[in-house]
């Protein structure tokens, strides 16, 4: 399956992607280089979900900024409670 490129990039199909990913390895059932290489996609893919969502945020504060530039109303995106 070739790789997606940004104009296509699907974040939901990504996740689920990555989840496909994580429950085969999690079985522990795969050869040495094919786990190596499912690991590999799935670095790829959190690396781009990141990607796309610190992408988001960015266009979240952009569309709350105020007239001066600076953004309103926002909040921390922030996990850490």
């Amino acid at each position: 399956m070739a790789e997606k490129t940004t104009e296509t990039f699907k974040f939901e199909q990504a996740m689920a992607d990555l989840e496909t990913v994580v429950n085969k390895l999690e079985k522990g059932d795969m050869p040495l280089d094919d786990a190596l290489d499912a690991f590999d996609k799935g670095v790829k893919l959190v690396k781009k979900c990141q990607d796309k969502l610190s992408e988001a945020e960015l266009r979240v504060e952009k569309v709350l900024a105020d007239a001066n530039g600076k953004a309103a109303g926002t909040e921390s995106f922030s996990t850490d409670a």
